[in-house]
């Protein structure tokens, strides 16, 4: 045994001597110490230290218990965002301990009444354990629970072409259910689906994320008010689109006889063209658009109406159905002429004989239908004026009168006689 000992004896002078005066022996100690002291750290998970992390997120818990006793959390637990947690943790779980790691819970799950509750803040984390929330607890308010349906509207966003039209075909859901707090549920009148048609040019289905809206088309933020489905099908139609002029020839625009002595002198269609969206095929063997003519049987003066568009096979749309239709109608005007007409003079002094070149003469007359067509030469009165005239032999122009028709337009051949006045015995 003496001699074991006599033998370590000289084995640890020697190793003293050799490190006592070697500096790589030294330092190849020193990084040994060091890799020991590590592994016994990281080994020893009794050994701990505090890590304090900052601004950690708050998430809710609980939720479904509240809305089971038809309460609803009002305040938005996002507003929490200066949440510090203090954690004990292992030397080796040290650096894992961040914000992606460390939860703050808002638990619901005790409340059992509206108004404004004061919370406990729970911390979890799985690379050691919080001894410290700071704040520890949060104000919030709860409010009764309400829920409602609300229409589903779909908006276009994008490069909305005018060369296209869109619409939607079929939406699922047409309506959702949302339910939150009574406050807010209750200005929420609709949810909105935004679709980007942006280079879009044929018909395809797109599910969309709702967003809720106010009666004043403003956006509901509240993130604790939330529909049932928050995303809807949506059947897009896309189609080219083109404008059409509506036919408004006379002939085709209408149907039936005027009275004899009437004719239509013109024809106004409103609008003058249609738009019409459909396969591009269609599209190309469309030149004008007609409309169901309009029925001018008996009719003597110009009156408006409405007319259908003649339908028209696999158009997916038409801007307008029907078009206005002014048909102007007036009377014919015509001439004619009355031969014989009697001439007399006026203005004839006393004594005096007055004689003509020619007794009768033809007159014709040019105005409407209805007044001339029944004109008769007994109407008529041809005269010439000699007032003042002494004897002797004019030449002088045919005045012309028709009793009740002074629209008339009169004209006599020929338009002067000569006139011979003879002085009085």
């Amino acid at each position: 045994m003496k001699r074991v000992f006599e033998i370590l004896k000289d084995a640890l002078s020697w190793m003293w001597r050799k490190t006592a005066h070697n500096l790589g022996w030294k330092i190849v100690s020193v990084v040994v110490a060091l890799l020991l002291w590590s592994y016994v750290i990281s080994a020893d998970s009794s050994i701990t230290q505090l890590k304090m992390v900052a601004n950690v997120d708050v998430t809710t818990s609980g939720l479904t218990v509240l809305q089971s006793r038809d309460l609803a959390l009002l305040t938005d637990p996002t507003q929490f965002d200066d949440i510090h947690v203090r954690v004990e943790t292992s030397q080796a779980n040290y650096s894992r301990v961040t914000n992606d790691t460390v939860r703050v819970e808002l638990d619901l799950s005790q409340v059992t009444k509206a108004g404004v509750q004061e919370i406990e803040l729970v911390g979890v984390t799985t690379y050691g354990r919080v001894v410290q929330i700071t704040p520890s607890s949060v104000e919030v308010v709860i409010e009764s629970l309400d829920s409602r349906y609300v229409p589903v509207n779909v908006e276009f966003m994008g490069d909305v072409s005018d060369s296209y039209w869109y619409n939607i075909s079929r939406i699922n859901p047409t309506q959702v259910t949302v339910s939150g707090p009574s406050s807010i549920v209750g200005t929420i009148v609709s949810a909105r689906a935004q679709i980007d048609v942006t280079d879009q040019t044929s018909s395809y289905v797109r599910s969309a994320q709702l967003t809720l809206l106010d009666d004043q088309g403003a956006e509901v933020s509240n993130s604790l008010a939330r529909p049932s489905i928050t995303v809807g099908m949506i059947n897009i139609d896309i189609y080219p689109k083109i404008q059409l002029r509506v036919d408004d020839n006379i002939d085709t625009a209408t149907v039936g006889t005027l009275p004899e002595g009437y004719e239509i002198t013109g024809i106004d269609v409103q609008p003058e063209t249609i738009t019409l969206a459909a396969d591009p095929s269609l599209l190309n063997e469309l030149e004008a658009l007609s409309f169901e003519p309009v029925n001018i049987t008996g009719r003597t003066n110009s009156f408006s109406t409405v007319a259908a568009v003649n339908k028209l096979k696999d158009i997916r749309y038409i801007s307008s159905e029907q078009v206005n239709i002014t048909v102007y109608i007036a009377e014919i005007e015509t001439s004619v002429t009355l031969p014989g007409v009697p001439l007399t003079a006026r203005g004839v002094q006393t004594g005096r004989a007055v004689t003509f070149s020619s007794e009768a003469i033809s007159i014709r007359a040019t105005g409407a239908y209805s007044v001339v067509n029944g004109l008769t030469a007994d109407e008529l009165q041809a005269y010439v004026d000699v007032s003042g005239l002494t004897a002797g032999e004019y030449t002088l122009p045919v005045s012309l009168l028709c009793d009740g028709h002074s629209e008339l337009y009169l004209e006599c051949d020929p338009p002067t006689v000569t006139v011979t006045i003879a002085a009085g015995n």
